[in-house]
């Protein structure tokens, strides 16, 4: 695995993270603010993915990311 696909991975990990995040924080009366720095912080993470790769649509690496990192478990 390269490090876009690590980079990529962890981007979407953390932004789908926040995400449950802010929403849990909403609906239990509490503040969104960790939710909302953690999705910050994906974000930067998604934007040095998309600085390193080598070009191509981000949105079709997604599921040959997955792929890749399944392959390499199993």
């Amino acid at each position: 695995m390269t490090d876009y696909d690590i980079a990529l991975i962890a981007a979407l990990v953390l932004l789908g993270a926040s995400l449950l995040m802010v929403f849990g924080a909403v609906t239990g009366n509490r503040s969104a603010a960790p939710g909302l720095a953690l999705f910050v912080f994906g974000g930067l993470v998604l934007y040095y993915a998309t600085t390193i790769s080598g070009g191509g649509s981000l949105a079709e690496d997604i599921p040959k990311v997955f792929y890749r990192l399944y392959a390499s478990i199993f």
